[in-house]
């Protein structure tokens, strides 16, 4: 049996401050804890938005709940990857480097770091006309500088932020991921053509600044180690690594067995009359049906489809439905002709 609990108490334990001590506090996203038993429970996992921490002992029935989104899973110990593992053997595994939240601020050096901002560059606080900005961007990576919160009005109640501008856009920032009741886990993005410039530096700095003068406490989490030396950069220090397992919801809905008699019929190259999205051909390979696409982010990256239907397919990266009829294929109202 699986239940979800509302008392944080009854798992600190389990959690042992692990990876954010104040984690089941955060402001802005959906927190969800389960367990295998209310009153004095071995296992657990603790949702923050899409993320799910399992600690405790591994429990099968705890990681294989069915979620609508897409969801990172990060095991505690080697036991919880091996069963990660077990049930989802094509899932991603992502490495990230924890930092240590005690870092003590130079703010000279801080302010030195905003000073240096190129000229044809602008700081700008993420208010009401900013986050309009923001929303503009094309960049993904952009896009997360406001997408950790449901709307505007939830971003400018609790969220804090400053987008570096210029030519009237957004090509960088530093914003809030996590809002904790006493600080915030920060955000850094800037546009590839524009980085190598200090960009990521003075805006990180200023927003630091910003939470140092509030009483927040400023916590840092990095995805590589570029971002473990800007981290550094700005005060903080490394602590250790550790991973996280993308699991897609297409795992789920997967047919296990699926009808493969025209699968072949499928494979060939194929033409789109779309700017930012191309699939170039589809094959099959040891019985699994693969495709080639680009789109405005990526350059010819693979993937491989995922039966849901009789000729409906998904893929692990993304959220796109895949329909293919005679002579061509229907991604997401995207019609590819086949040649």
């Amino acid at each position: 049996m699986i239940y979800r609990i509302n008392d944080f108490s009854k798992v600190e334990k389990l959690f042992n401050n692990w990876p954010y001590p104040d984690w089941h506090k955060v402001m802005n996203l959906k927190v969800e804890i389960y367990v295998d038993d209310p009153e004095s429970p071995k296992s657990a996992v603790g949702f923050l938005g899409t993320w799910c921490y399992c600690v405790g002992e591994p429990n099968k029935a705890l990681i294989t709940r069915k979620r609508k989104d897409w969801y990172g899973l990060f095991p505690q110990n080697r036991k919880w990857e091996k069963l990660i593992k077990e049930c989802y053997p094509e899932a991603k595994r992502y490495t990230r480097y924890a930092i240590k939240h005690d870092a003590v601020f130079d703010r000279e050096r801080l302010q030195a770091m905003i000073d240096a901002l190129p000229e044809q560059y602008e700081l700008k606080k993420i208010d009401s006309k900013v986050y309009d900005l923001c929303q503009k961007v094309t960049d993904e990576d952009l896009e997360e500088l406001t997408d950790w919160f449901r709307s505007k009005k939830q971003f400018l109640e609790l969220g804090l932020g400053y987008a570096v501008i210029t030519d009237g856009k957004v090509v960088g920032g530093a914003s809030t991921a996590f809002r904790f009741p006493e600080g915030i886990d920060i955000e850094i993005d800037v546009d590839r053509k524009h980085r190598r410039k200090g960009l990521a530096s003075a805006a990180g700095a200023r927003l630091i600044l910003d939470c140092l003068e509030r009483g927040w406490k400023p916590t840092w989490d990095a995805a590589n180690m570029k971002s473990v030396h800007l981290a550094e950069k700005l005060g903080y220090t490394f602590d250790y690594k550790y991973y996280c397992y993308a699991v897609s919801p297409i795992f789920l809905k997967a047919i296990k067995n699926p009808d493969k008699s025209r699968w072949e019929s499928y494979c060939g190259k194929y033409e789109t009359n779309c700017k930012d999205f191309k699939l170039k051909k589809v094959w099959m390979k040891d019985g699994d049906l693969y495709g080639l696409a680009s789109n405005e982010v990526r350059r010819n990256f693979k993937f491989k489809f995922y039966p849901i239907g009789d000729s409906t397919f998904g893929r692990r990266d993304g959220d796109a439905i895949v329909t293919f009829g005679d002579g061509f294929c229907i991604i997401d109202n995207i019609t590819c002709q086949k040649l």
